[in-house]
């Protein structure tokens, strides 16, 4: 299914100028949005940063996790092993989780337990990174999908800590 998944998706790719560019800008700097909007909430007042600093926790542990799950299981890039239609030129580590929807979604689901408003815009951001990684040769379905919950678990566990310690 993963393959199959990934042949319909990533076959888009190539045919429409506009929309491999745009999904070229998802993939490569709509992760710079994340940056900008927790950088805003440092500048706003005390709940907004708490989204700031338990996301920057969250993406923490989920880089930290990344490393040692990327260290068990190594799965090649799917440019590596089959015909895909690449549109990134990418490193040839793991392809097991991405490293972008991981951040992506870690950042968005802490942000939406402290604003329901920006989290959905940042979850629909996230989505949109991970399927421009699967569109441009990079990562298969199943990478974004381990990759979205994998960042999500993490910033709830961070949440959770935090609402733990606080009491």
């Amino acid at each position: 299914m993963d393959q199959k998944l990934f042949s319909i998706i990533n076959g888009f790719a190539g045919r429409n100028l506009f929309l491999d560019r745009l999904m070229v800008f998802a993939s490569n700097e709509l992760r710079y949005l994340f940056i900008f909007v927790l950088v805003l909430q440092f500048g706003t007042k005390h709940s907004n940063k708490k989204i700031a600093i338990e996301s920057i926790i969250s993406v923490m542990v989920t880089l930290g996790l990344k490393k040692l799950i990327n260290y068990i299981k190594y799965r090649p890039r799917p440019y590596l092993t089959r015909n895909a239609n690449v549109l990134l030129s990418s490193l040839q580590d793991s392809s097991y989780l991405s490293k972008h929807t991981l951040l992506a979604f870690a950042v968005s689901t802490t942000a939406y337990l402290y604003n329901k408003a920006l989290g959905k815009f940042l979850f629909i951001s996230s989505f949109f990174i991970g399927l421009s990684r699967v569109w441009a040769g990079v990562h298969y379905p199943y990478d974004i999908i381990r990759s979205s919950i994998l960042g999500s678990i993490a910033s709830l566990f961070v949440n959770k800590l935090n609402i733990m310690i606080r009491r």
